[in-house]
C-alpha cells in the first residue's frame, strides 16, 4: 500500500493505517529530529508530538500536496523540534555534550555515520556542528548528513533558494573558523 492509500483510510479513522504510516515514517522522523535537539529522549519526544499532530490533522491533509505526505510529515517535524528547543531554552540553558550520548545507535545496522565515528572524523565535526545555531545547525545536516538539494531544503524549510545558499554559506565559513579554534 502506499501512503496515499493509507491516508485516505486514515481519513476514515482506521488507527491500522495510522500505525503502518508511523511503522514506515518514524525512523527518518527520529533522524530528522535528532538533527535538531542532539539527544535521543529528546529526539524521541519531538518524533511522539510529531505523529501526535500528524494523527491530529490526518483528515484535513491534502493528498495532492506536492512533496506529498513526506515533506508534509517533515515540515511538522521541524516545526516540532523548533518549538520543543524554544521552551527548552526558556526553562534550562544547556547543551548535551556528545560523549553523553548512548553510544549504540537506535537502528541494529551501521549507518554511514557510525563509519565515520570510527574513522574520527564525523566526531569532530558533530562537535563542532554542535556549537552552531539551531538553523544552521539543521542546514549544515540536511545538506550533508541526508545529502539533500538546495532546492529540497528550500522547498523543506519553505523558504527560497538564495536564501538556503547564504545560509549555508554563513554556515559553512562558521564552521572554518571553528576549526581552525581547535587546530
Amino acid at each position: 500500500m502506499t501512503d496515499k492509500d493509507l491516508i485516505v483510510i486514515a481519513k476514515d479513522g482506521d488507527p491500522v493505517a495510522l500505525e503502518r504510516l508511523f511503522q514506515r515514517h518514524s525512523a527518518r522522523i527520529f533522524r530528522l529530529a535528532f538533527q535538531y535537539v542532539c539527544s535521543y529522549e529528546d529526539a524521541e519526544d519531538v518524533v511522539q508530538e510529531t505523529f501526535l499532530k500528524v494523527y491530529a490533522g490526518i483528515r484535513s491533509y491534502d493528498v495532492n500536496l506536492s512533496g506529498g505526505f513526506p515533506a508534509w510529515i517533515n515540515r511538522i517535524c521541524i516545526r516540532s523540534a523548533i518549538d520543543f528547543l524554544r521552551v527548552r531554552n526558556r526553562h534550562v540553558r544547556r547543551m548535551t555534550s556528545l560523549e553523553a550520548l548512548p553510544q549504540d545507535p537506535p537502528s541494529p545496522c551501521p549507518t554511514p555515520e557510525q563509519i565515520a565515528v570510527d574513522r574520527g572524523l564525523l566526531r569532530q565535526v558533530e562537535k563542532a556542528a554542535v556549537g552552531l545555531p539551531a538553523r544552521q545547525r539543521s542546514l549544515f545536516f540536511l545538506r550533508y548528513q541526508e545529502q539533500m538539494k538546495i532546492r529540497q531544503i528550500a522547498g523543506r524549510l519553505e523558504c527560497n533558494e538564495s536564501n538556503i545558499r547564504a545560509q549555508l554559506f554563513r554556515t559553512r565559513t562558521r564552521l572554518r573558523q571553528m576549526f581552525a579554534g581547535m587546530a
